[in-house]
Parts: C-alpha cells; sequence; structure tokens
C-alpha cells in the first residue's frame, strides 16, 4: 500500500455515505441530505420559472407575508397585546381561578365581535346562558352556540368551524390535546379569532396559546351599601405575538337590572393602579 494512500473505515457510528478523503472518518453527504438538497433545486427551480413566468408576486414565500392585522376589540385587552388587538388566527387564553372575571371580559369580546363578525360561535361544555350577553348590546342573529357534551365533539366543533372561516370562537372548554393542532391549522388560514377561557389550562393547551392573560380578584366594588362589580388585575403571562406588556387593573362592574342608577353604567373599565391599601371590606359570595 502506498503511505500517501488513506484507509477508510466504516464503524457503527459512521453509516454509509459519501466520505471525503482529506477526512476520512466524517462523513461529508450522506445519500438522503444529498436526495433533499436536489429536490430542494428542484424546488427553487420551479419557483424561479414560474416567477419569471407570472411576475415576481406570483409566489410569496410565508415568512414574507405580513402578519393579519389584529381585531380592535375596544376593551383594555387590546392594549396589554402589544400590537393594538387580539391576534388572528391565534389561540388566546383568558386564564384565573374563582370569580376574577375573566368571563366577562370573554363575554363582552362576544358581543363586540357580534357587531363586527358575521358568526361569532360559542363551543359550550354546558352552563353558557345566551342572556348573559344582553347587557353587552349583543346582536343575536350573529351569535351560534355549540352545546359539547364530550371532549372530543368541542374538539372537532372548534377545528372545523375555525377551518370554515368562523369570525369569531369562544372556547368555554378544554379540549383534547389531538385537535389543537387542527385548531391552530384552521385558525391562521382564515384568520379566526379564538378566545379561550379555562380556570387553569393543561400542558397543552398552555404550549399551543400564542397570548394568555391571568386574572385575578383584587376586590369587591361597593356603592350605596350595594355589590356593583369587583376590581381584578389583568396580567399578561404569555404573548408570543409581541413583547409582554405586564399587566393592568380593570374594574369590571355588573348590571344591576332594569332599574339601576342613572348615573351607573355596566362595563369593563381600566383604573390607575393605588400604592395605599384600600380599605377592608366584607367578602360577599356572588
Amino acid at each position: 500500500m502506498d503511505p500517501t494512500d488513506r484507509l477508510i473505515v466504516l464503524t457503527p457510528e459512521h453509516p454509509f455515505g459519501i466520505f471525503d478523503l482529506a477526512s476520512p472518518f466524517l462523513p461529508c453527504v450522506s445519500p438522503l441530505e444529498a436526495q433533499n438538497k436536489m429536490q430542494g433545486q428542484k424546488l427553487e427551480l420551479a419557483i424561479d420559472s414560474i416567477r419569471l413566468r407570472y411576475g415576481s408576486q406570483a409566489l410569496t414565500r410565508a415568512g414574507e407575508l405580513p402578519p393579519p392585522q389584529p381585531w380592535a376589540s375596544g376593551t383594555p385587552v387590546d392594549s396589554l397585546t402589544g400590537i393594538g388587538g387580539l391576534p388572528r388566527g391565534r389561540l388566546a387564553l383568558f386564564t384565573g381561578t374563582g370569580t376574577c372575571g375573566k368571563l366577562t371580559v370573554a363575554l363582552s369580546l362576544l358581543a363586540k365581535a357580534t357587531g363586527e363578525f358575521a358568526h361569532a360561535i360559542v363551543i359550550d361544555g354546558g352552563g353558557f346562558d345566551p342572556s348573559a350577553l344582553l347587557p353587552f348590546s349583543c346582536e343575536p342573529g350573529a351569535l351560534t352556540v355549540v352545546r359539547a357534551p364530550a371532549p372530543e365533539i368541542a374538539g372537532e366543533a372548534a377545528a372545523s368551524l375555525a377551518r370554515a372561516g368562523a369570525g369569531f370562537l369562544l372556547l368555554l372548554c378544554a379540549l383534547p390535546e389531538h385537535w389543537l393542532g387542527p385548531l391552530e391549522s384552521g385558525a391562521s388560514r382564515s384568520g379566526t379569532v379564538v378566545v379561550g377561557v379555562i380556570d387553569a389550562p393543561d400542558r397543552a393547551l398552555a404550549h399551543a396559546s400564542s397570548f394568555s392573560l391571568g386574572f385575578s380578584r383584587q376586590g369587591w366594588v361597593w356603592e350605596r351599601g350595594q355589590l356593583i362589580g369587583l376590581r381584578v388585575s389583568a396580567r399578561c403571562v404569555k404573548n408570543r405575538v409581541a413583547p409582554p406588556l405586564g399587566g393592568t387593573q380593570l374594574e369590571i362592574r355588573y348590571p344591576l337590572g332594569p332599574k339601576k342608577p342613572a348615573d351607573f353604567t355596566p362595563g369593563i373599565n381600566e383604573v390607575p393602579v393605588h400604592d395605599e391599601e384600600s380599605r377592608p371590606r366584607e367578602s360577599a359570595a356572588v
């Protein structure tokens, strides 16, 4: 053997491939990598041919597409997303235990959606009352409620409706993990605004969300000896669409019925955060 020749040794750690004699023990290109590279070159050639024939705008890469415009809900939630509204085609979560205002905020978004989208849909696992939307000036003709007695039905319905192009989708129950992928894919294609309300999301649901707000009750709001609402803290716990913007305090005023005081307006308002401690009051069960 010529002393200048190099000996190539194949070991179980080095599968068959195309080797470079300058580096005999490290594979340069494997057959699979060579095939993938060839396919990539063919794809680039096909793309260049289409653009040459039909124009540069005939094909656009997904990474070059502009992000979908956010949906401005007109609520304090818009300022916490960092983009001026709820993201389209993404899953937003409102979380928190007990009476913390997350459902009231979600209902106000749903009522606003009925006036701006042709279809605003609620996926209900049981217990949703459409009459709760009356104080928020809802458009009943645009509202659809899907009763899902089982999580599998809820997941299939949510994924199908997002793929079909529903404008707004409110999830009031947890979805099975294997339906989260189809839901995200369908919403991304159609631009559906998806909001989920759940006490404590599981790991899969928390991972699938792109924007998450955590709600916690700070105290009750009393006026003239009557409980009229609550003060809550809304904190951004996850944000994939913009840098996290911290949190804020919201004052949620409940509807008092047909004989409410003239100066009382139900709704959700952002209130400044005060450092001094508020005077303690007796709690009430609602």
